[in-house]
Order: structure tokens, then C-alpha cells, then sequence
């Protein structure tokens, strides 16, 4: 095994020359770690000219997006008062869709609704459960529960589904109870439903009549990226 040497042989060195040699080496890394630390600096003074370049068009843009949102549900307020008065009704949906008379263009316009029960959900369901706990343990009753529990679970974020709360409600229909119906009500009540936002969705045909969703969003950039939906009710 062939063994390295050392460029300079320490055992020939008096103790001044290692004594020079260690501050050398000390010299050596303490430049090194200046100069890790200065490019590190640059780095954030970099990252901080970027952002404050990038922050002003950013407020440009935003001010400029809600104009032109609230320009077009302004055009389109109207639309919808006309649609009510000359077919003779009154919406309470939560979206509205238009599109030009040969189909190339459809516009959606609409607000988005996040579920929200308060806090006599948890009482509504106990006294589900209560009444679920007194039923005969044969099999049509049991198929019955089975319903029921499957219909009182939560999403992954702990909320009660609000479909599931009109199924719940045709269940109380057809269950001959009065605990049962009155938790039910207590389920229904507490539901909140809370407006979170409008939105527009837009979508196009090119001339090849495929159909492309116009990206309306600062994280959408291509034609194929599709908006977000809204909540079903």
C-alpha cells in the first residue's frame, strides 16, 4: 500500500514554523467562512431587490383584476334581473351560466359557499345516536344504522357534509320518531353556510372548436389549467 507524505515534513520544522504553518491554516478557513458568509448576503440582498421589484406590478395587477371582476358581475347583475323578470322567477342559486349565441363563449359567474355548522351540531347528533341505540338488532334496522352513521361522518377537515343533512332529512320522514326528527332538526338548524368568495370561470372554443379554459388565476398560465369548482350544496 503505497503511503501518502505530507508536503512538508512537520518533524523537520521548528516549533515557530508549525506554529506559522497553523495560522496559515486558521487564515485559510476564516476566509473561506468570510466568504461563504458574504455570498449568502448577496443572496438575501438578491432576494430582497426581487421582491421589492416584483411587489409593485404584483399590486398593479391585483387592483387591475378586481376592477375588471367587479366590472363584469356589475354587467352582469343586470342580466340576471332581466332573466328572473322575463321568465318569471326568482333564483337563490348559487352560480349563473351564460354563453354567446353560437356557443364559443360561456361565462360563469357565482360565489363560493364553505359548510359551517355551529355548536348545536354535536347535540343534534348525540340525540341521533341516542335514538339509533334503541332500535331491534335485525336486519332491516341495522341496514338503517349502518345509513345513518355513514351519513353523520365528517370530512377530513371535521365537517358534516350539507347533502348529507338532506338525506338525513328524508330519512326523518320516513322514521316514525320524535327524538329522531327533533335531533335531525337540530342538525339542519345548525347548518351556517358561510359566502366565501365570487368567482368567473370563462371557457372558449378555438377555431378548431376545442374547448379551453380561459386561466383567470395568477396560478393558472396555461389555457389547459381548469378553476376551481365550486362547493355543491
Amino acid at each position: 500500500m503505497e503511503t501518502k507524505t505530507l508536503p512538508v515534513d512537520l518533524s523537520q520544522l521548528t516549533p515557530a514554523q508549525i506554529e506559522e504553518l497553523v495560522q496559515q491554516a486558521k487564515e485559510i478557513e476564516k476566509a473561506k467562512k468570510q466568504a461563504i458568509k458574504a455570498e449568502r448576503e448577496t443572496y438575501k440582498q438578491i432576494v430582497n431587490d426581487t421582491v421589492m421589484q416584483s411587489f409593485k406590478p404584483l399590486v398593479g395587477l391585483s387592483k387591475h383584476i378586481l376592477n375588471v371582476k367587479k366590472l363584469v358581475f356589475d354587467n352582469f347583475e343586470s342580466v340576471v334581473e332581466m332573466k328572473n323578470e322575463i321568465y318569471g322567477i326568482k333564483e337563490s342559486q348559487q352560480s349563473h351560466s351564460f354563453a354567446s349565441l353560437d356557443g364559443s363563449i360561456t361565462i360563469k359567474i357565482g360565489h363560493r359557499v364553505t359548510e359551517s355548522f355551529d355548536d348545536t351540531l354535536t347535540a343534534g347528533i348525540e340525540k341521533v345516536k341516542t335514538y339509533m341505540a334503541t332500535l331491534a338488532k335485525d336486519q332491516e334496522s341495522a341496514a338503517l344504522v349502518e345509513t345513518i352513521m355513514d351519513l353523520l361522518k365528517k370530512d377530513a377537515k371535521g365537517n358534516l357534509k350539507a347533502n348529507r343533512v338532506l338525506e338525513l332529512t328524508k330519512l326523518a320522514s320516513r322514521v316514525n320518531n320524535e327524538d329522531f326528527s327533533d335531533g335531525i332538526r337540530i342538525i339542519q338548524e345548525a347548518y351556517k353556510p358561510v359566502k366565501s368568495c365570487n368567482f368567473i370561470e370563462v371557457k372558449f372554443k378555438d377555431d378548431h372548436g376545442k374547448e379551453h379554459s380561459l386561466p383567470l388565476s395568477i396560478s393558472a398560465f396555461g389555457l389547459e389549467d381548469e378553476p376551481e369548482k365550486e362547493t355543491e350544496k
